[in-house]
Formats: C-alpha cells, sequence, structure tokens
C-alpha cells in the first residue's frame, strides 16, 4: 500500500498530523500490508510529528515488524535522520515497570 502523507494532511508538522499518518499505517499493518510512506512535496518534519506517526506504532508491532513492512520513500536527509534517531531512542529507552 502506498500512502503519500500530504493526500491525508495539510502538513507533517503537528502531533495531529502524525496521528493521522499513524492511523493509516497502522490500520495496513493490521491487515497484513506493508506500506511505502511518500513524502512528496515534504521538506522536514518536526518531531512531534515523527513521535505521533511512527513511536506510536511500536506500542502494536515489534520494531523489526515495523522495519521489514514500512519504507519512505521520496524524503529528505532530514527526515530521514530524525525517523531514525526517534526509533533509536525509543528501542534503547528501558521500560519501567510500575
Amino acid at each position: 500500500m502506498v500512502i503519500r502523507a500530504l493526500d491525508h494532511v495539510p502538513q507533517c508538522y503537528t502531533s495531529k498530523d502524525g496521528t493521522v499518518i499513524f492511523t493509516l499505517i497502522r490500520a495496513a499493518f493490521l491487515r497484513d500490508q506493508s506500506v511505502t510512506l511518500s513524502f512528496d512535496g515534504v521538506d522536514d518534519v518536526p518531531s512531534s510529528f515523527v513521535n505521533a506517526a511512527f513511536l506510536n506504532l511500536l506500542d502494536s508491532f515489534p520494531l523489526d515488524y515495523i522495519q521489514k513492512n514500512l519504507k519512505v520513500v521520496d524524503s529528505t536527509r532530514q527526515i530521514n535522520d530524525i525517523i531514525r534517531r526517534r526509533f533509536a531512542v525509543a528501542h534503547s529507552s528501558p521500560v519501567i515497570a510500575a
């Protein structure tokens, strides 16, 4: 499944925008579909968007599943770097039991 971000949100800037993209990706994953996410027309994204769009996936899917089934295309180096960094930080953070 191909998702062009700007077909679903006016910009890739807020956590609300990220939540829209997260919902689309999660729905595809639940149907066992791989996702190609296109950032065509997007120059950069803040961490609030990345956290909402991608890191919430870790609540439902293992990191290796996400890496195998999510491909990011038409993106800039900045977009790729922030996605990588946020996943690295989230994945390395210890889980604190209550």
